[in-house]
Formats: structure tokens, C-alpha cells, sequence
């Protein structure tokens, strides 16, 4: 299944040598928690995750055409 990735500020990094938005080829059933360790994104680091514009956790199962979206938390004030 395709799915559509975008990186954002400092997660940018993680992008494949040819940049991004990226789509990616995975297998059903795959989870955001193997995206992101699939693209190396270590476990630990801060992030927000959309999956079609939705917060979303890592447990959460993929579909065909999704759109993820990753970014650092932000705060201010």
C-alpha cells in the first residue's frame, strides 16, 4: 500500500537523500510506530503525528492513501 509522509522542522533530517514529501510503499497492516523505524526516527524523540490531518499514536494501523504527517511539539507562549 502507498502512503504519503511529510517531515516538518526538525524532523526533516529523516527524509531519504532525495527529500520529501515522499510516497512510500508498505505493507498492510503496517503501523506508524514501523514508519517511523523504518525512516530511523528513534523512539525517543519528540513528535506530533497526523494521519489525515488526525492526532494519531504509534499503534495505529495504516491504510492505502493516508497522509502522515510529522512534526516537533511546539511551545510558547
Amino acid at each position: 500500500m502507498k502512503v504519503e509522509l511529510h517531515l516538518y522542522a526538525t524532523l526533516r533530517k529523516f527524509y531519504p537523500p532525495q527529500g520529501g514529501p515522499l510516497s512510500m510503499d508498505l505493507e498492510d497492516g503496517s503501523r506508524v510506530s514501523y514508519l517511523l523505524e523504518h525512516l530511523g526516527i528513534p523512539s525517543d524523540t519528540p513528535r506530533v503525528v497526523l494521519v489525515n490531518g488526525r492526532p494519531a499514536d504509534t499503534d495505529v494501523v495504516l491504510r492505502e492513501g493516508d497522509r502522515v504527517v510529522l512534526f516537533p511539539p511546539v511551545a510558547g507562549g
